[in-house]
């Protein structure tokens, strides 16, 4: 595991592949999936286990937008009345093809990461959260984790003896011992649906000389075996949620990239262009910035860049799409918003979205 990195594109496409052909071989005999079906739909315990995360992930935000600042939520009385609520509805759920399959590969995509960069994993999802009590939002999330369950333990002991995120995740990786015969075992449960080829050993693609942004991918993997629940299980996904600054950037962020800005475009104009069709739509460029985003990128954007804020993300794409340059594109972004979400520039997601906005000006 250790000196193992995800390439974010091909985790991506995986996903995408991996999540379309379990759809199609379920769906093929069903209209729609239940919550007991979702538990046993791939060979991959943790994957299933992900897809309910995601739906009550979902669940959620839909809880947001119901509550309402004209009656007391906080009422004991409407608290079991919500809990009722909630049971009732996860005792049926119901989605069809449309709606499952974007679930799948979100979970195909955390599975991966957690399987092989497991620090990765918590690092990004404890810091969503806004509660200061981590222990507590990791107990929280416990009922989801099925893979490298001693790192979890390792990580929830730390975290408890009031230790900070990013010192208890390091000194857990440092007492955790490798799970690879665990990893195997996984990647053997997804080879047997599709073929997995997502993790580059400490190689990276031919960079570019602004600050890594595009081309250096990192490198992913996948997750355990199998087992059915009960609904009383299936029930305790689903739960009513609790109400619970980012470091600004230097101000010299902008001139940290104006150099290497100018160069940009002319290294990649400089590389030789490859003959073959693939090589043709790869260089071809996007026409609409936001409908040639796929939903993984989607859900990287907004969630590792923007804070989960959909709406500075959508003004964000559009206004790129106004820009007339891919400079004056990155400039506009480090201006307004890498400031604001305190961007490591250096960051996987930032080079991707950097990566997608070249197409846009190819």
């Amino acid at each position: 595991m250790h000196g193992s990195k995800l390439n974010q594109e091909a985790t991506n496409t995986y996903s995408q592949s991996y999540a379309a052909k379990i759809a199609e071989e379920f769906f093929s005999q069903n209209d729609s999936i239940s919550g007991q079906q979702i538990i046993a739909v791939t060979p991959v315990k943790q994957v299933n286990f992900f897809v309910l995360k995601v739906l009550f992930d979902e669940w959620q935000s839909e809880i947001k937008k119901f509550k309402s600042p004209y009656f007391d939520y906080k009422s004991e009385d409407v608290n079991q009345s919500l809990k009722a609520f909630i049971n009732t509805l996860s005792k049926n759920i119901r989605i069809e093809k449309e709606h499952f399959q974007p679930l799948l590969e979100k979970a195909v995509v955390s599975t991966l990461v957690l399987l092989y960069e497991p620090a990765k994993y918590y690092s990004q999802e404890l810091s969503k959260s806004n509660s200061a009590d981590k222990s507590r939002e990791l107990k929280a999330n416990s009922k989801y984790i099925k893979l490298h369950k001693p790192l979890f333990d390792f990580i929830f002991q730390n975290l408890s003896e009031g230790n900070d995120l990013n010192s208890a995740i390091h000194t857990a990786m440092a007492s955790y011992k490798d799970g690879n015969q665990e990893i195997e075992q996984t990647a053997s449960l997804l080879e047997k649906t599709l073929p997995l080829n997502v993790v580059e050993e400490q190689e990276t693609v031919e960079e570019l000389p602004m600050p890594e942004p595009l081309e250096e991918l990192e490198e992913i993997e996948i997750s355990a075996p199998e087992e059915s629940a009960s609904q009383e299980e299936i029930n305790n996904e689903f739960e009513p949620i609790e109400e619970e600054e980012v470091e600004s950037v230097s101000d010299n962020i902008n001139q940290q990239y104006k150099g290497d800005i100018k160069t940009l475009n002319q290294q990649y104009e400089e590389k030789e262009k490859s003959k073959t069709v693939a090589a043709a739509l790869e260089t071809k460029s996007l026409s609409n910035l936001k409908n040639n985003i796929n939903i993984n990128q989607r859900y990287m954007f907004v969630n590792d860049l923007f804070e989960g804020n959909d709406k500075d993300y959508e003004v964000a794409m559009d206004e790129v799409e106004e820009c007339d340059s891919f400079d004056s594109s990155v400039e506009l972004l480090v201006q307004n918003y890498a400031k604001k979400y305190a961007w490591d520039m250096n960051a996987d997601e930032v080079k991707e979205l950097l990566k997608v906005i070249f197409k846009r000006f190819r």
